[in-house]
């Protein structure tokens, strides 16, 4: 592989035989990269390519070939969740692709798009064959361009109204060539800034982006320190906005006015929950775990009562923590890069 960062990675079905492409892409694409179901109603004719620019902060995905019933239960490993937190999918071809996450269903047509959260469940069915731009959205750009991205993740934005009708067309007109092409990091970093600044504009077009008018900048500033601090103690069985509140020099009344007006939609104990539940999931994706190590780790989550643990999992992750570490924790196979990935193609098919 050229170890030119802008370099076009390529990997597909053409060279395996016709038995073999489903299955190996199912394996390597999908059970591998946190897919908990992987499946298409053309197996018998499957066939599928994915192309891959990174380009200083946007990972540029074009996706083709066969229709495609995805589900992922845990963080995105296509392109790194913490590193890419947001993808943003734009259909191309005809026919319709339907999605779930969040809670929130939505069906695109052709050059509609919308976000995904990589960080949280999704399913993803085409039910016309794939031809779409994946693009994944760095942490950077994001807090940059859309710090409201979860509040607009699994809604459609239409193709062809405003900027997203802009962002569509010129998607349409760049091909990877042109991506790979660029001669400088700068060059490849503008790019990203273009998709990004229309994008944003499309957002707040259709009335996704928060008006940050309306919150004030003390409330901006003391809202991130608030999560900060949730983030250093949510292990702590005690943690309250009360012990917050005593830590800011504010009152407790406070704490719940900042997270209602910069915390778009998420409360001071939602926060909390988040926390306690992202960590819980990486402890349980260590191999080997026992149900007295699934106690230990709810007591090191911050919860007194295993018990409760588990129905909080549950109804946060849709499945017991047990079944969760066996799924995605116990023994686990090796992650293969892209790169990996397509050397396998290469000795699969000799």
């Amino acid at each position: 592989m050229n170890d030119d960062p802008s370099a076009i990675l390529r990997i597909d079905t053409d060279a395996l035989p016709a038995r073999d492409k489903f299955a190996f892409w199912a394996e390597e694409m999908g059970t591998k990269r946190g897919f908990s179901s992987y499946d298409s109603p053309e197996r018998d004719t499957f066939y599928q390519e994915l192309s891959v620019v990174d380009a200083n902060g946007v990972a540029f995905m074009r996706a083709r070939g066969s229709a495609l019933d995805i589900y992922r239960s845990a963080p995105s490993r296509i392109k790194e969740a913490a590193e890419y937190p947001f993808h943003l999918l734009v259909k191309l071809n005809t026919g319709f692709t339907t999605s779930e996450q969040l809670g929130r269903s939505a069906t695109i047509g052709v050059n509609d798009m919308l976000i995904i959260d990589s960080n949280e469940a999704m399913r993803l069915r085409s039910h016309h064959g794939t031809d779409a731009w994946i693009i994944g959205l760095s942490q950077a750009l994001v807090t940059r361009w859309l710090p409201d991205a979860r509040a607009a993740a699994a809604v459609v934005l239409k193709g062809d109204k405003g900027w997203t009708a802009v962002l569509a067309g010129y998607l349409r007109a760049t091909n990877l060539e042109h991506l790979n092409a660029a001669a400088s990091p700068f060059e490849r970093e503008l790019m990203g800034e273009h998709v990004l600044s229309m994008l944003s504009m499309a957002l707040s077009q259709n009335k996704l982006a928060h008006d940050t008018e309306t919150v004030s900048a003390r409330d901006r500033v003391l809202h991130a320190r608030m999560r900060a601090w949730i983030r250093d103690h949510y292990a702590d069985p005690e943690v309250s906005a009360a012990k917050l509140a005593a830590d800011f020099n504010v009152s407790v009344r406070y704490v719940h006015k900042a997270f209602a007006s910069a915390g778009r939609g998420m409360s001071f104990l939602d926060a909390v929950q988040h926390e306690r539940m992202e960590a819980a999931m990486r402890m349980l994706r260590t191999s080997n775990i026992s149900n007295t190590q699934i106690s230990q780790i709810a007591y090191s989550c911050g919860f007194t009562d295993p018990a409760y643990f588990g129905l909080v999992f549950r109804k946060y992750q849709g499945c017991a923590p047990g079944v969760f570490a066996k799924a995605h924790g116990l023994n686990p196979e090796p992650r293969l890069s892209i790169d990996a990935a397509a050397q396998s193609v290469l000795a699969v098919s000799r």
